[in-house]
Parts: C-alpha cells; structure tokens; sequence
C-alpha cells in the first residue's frame, strides 16, 4: 500500500513537473517571440522610409508631369512626355501604398508559417514592382528630360536633340531587353548561386533581416 502510494505521489510529482517545464517553455518561446518580433519590425522601417520616399518621388513626378502637358498642349511630343511622367508618378505612388499597407497587414503574433508567407508575399510585390519603377528608366529618361527642360526653361528637347533622340531610344530598347534577357538567362536551371544573388540584391536588407529573423523564431519553435 505504501509503496503504490509512493509511486502514485512520484508520478504526480513528475506530471507536475513536466507542465512546469512545459509552462516554462512556452514563456521563453512567447518572450523569445515578442523580443524577435519586435526587432523584424524596427528592421522592416528602413523598407517603410523608403517607400514614404517614393511616394514624395512619385508626388514630385505628377507635379512635373501636370505641369509639362497642361503647358505644352501645342507639342504634341511634349504633351505626350508629360502624360507619360504623370503616369509614372502615379505608378510610384501607387506601388509604394500597396508596399506600405502589406507591411502594416503583417501579423506577429501569427503563426511564423503565415508570417512567413506574408513576408514572401511582400518580397515578390517589392521585387516585381521594383523591376518596374528601375528598368524603365532605360527608357523614361527621355520623356523625363523632355519633362523637365519644358518646365525648367522652355525648351524643347526633341528639337534640339534632332536626329539623336532615335539613337538614345534604340540604346535604351537594348539596354532593356538586354536587362530582361540577362535576367531570364541567370534564373534558368544550374545558376543558383547567380540567381540567389540576384534576388538578395533585389530584395533589399530589411526584408533579408525579416526573414533571418522568422528563421530564428522557426529554429527555437523546433528545439
């Protein structure tokens, strides 16, 4: 009889011991959590700066645009360069919102699966968008030019440019489709090493740091 008790009293000194430890775990994961989930999202406002930058960028665009085409109705090739900036603004305006609002959704007290896949969500938006607001300027350089000698002095850049201005569109469809070319050609299969650069370089190091960060949280959930 004393020995079943014995052995009743050391069972239920061990369950009560292994949901202490269990208890304790889960508050060092939970303070582990809040300490890493704190630190990706002051890691993630150099990103959010950015994109607040954008948005004056892009303000600053519209402004200039609005201000070329409204002015230069008679010149058609003026007229169409400011549209084209006007357009170019609001897409810069527009992808910097979108950006900000992905990264204000993102939810640190989810799953690091599902803020995994937000954060994944957000890198391939920043990239793509990214990709778009850069490799354009190999071409709208010129209608931003044109933009900006109209409104700083009047002049037309088209005419005093003459027959040059066909040169500087061809380089600049070159060096697009060259760009896009290489980057179609580093993705393909046995370039891995090449393609990871890429994206790092891309992705920027607020995101990279966000991501390192869920990897840490992921590898302490498993321990």
């Amino acid at each position: 009889m004393d020995t079943t008790m014995e052995l009743d009293d050391m069972k239920a000194a061990w369950q009560t011991l292994d949901r202490r430890l269990e208890q304790q775990h889960a508050l060092n994961l939970q303070l582990f959590r809040d300490s890493r989930a704190d630190k990706a999202r002051s890691g993630l406002r150099p990103l959010f700066r950015g994109q607040v930058a954008q948005i004056f960028f892009g303000v600053l665009m519209i402004v200039l645009g609005v201000s070329t085409w409204s002015s230069q109705r008679e010149v058609i090739s003026l007229f169409v360069s400011g549209i084209i900036v006007h357009v170019y603004g609001v897409l810069a305006i527009m992808f910097a919102g979108i950006t900000l609002g992905m990264i204000q959704r993102l939810d640190y007290a989810a799953p690091v699966l599902t803020i995994q896949k937000q954060l994944a969500r957000l890198r391939r938006f920043y990239i793509r968008s990214g990709m778009i607001i850069g490799l354009s300027w190999w071409l709208f350089w010129i209608p931003f030019a044109a933009s900006f000698f109209a409104w700083l002095a009047g002049v037309d850049f088209y005419a005093n440019m003459g027959a040059a201005i066909g040169w500087c569109i061809a380089g600049g469809a070159v060096g697009l489709l060259g760009t896009w070319a290489f980057h179609r050609w580093a993705r393909r299969s046995g370039r891995t090493r090449l393609r990871e650069a890429m994206d790092s370089n891309m992705t920027g190091s607020s995101l990279r740091r966000a991501q390192s960060i869920l990897d840490e949280i992921r590898r302490f959930e498993k321990e």
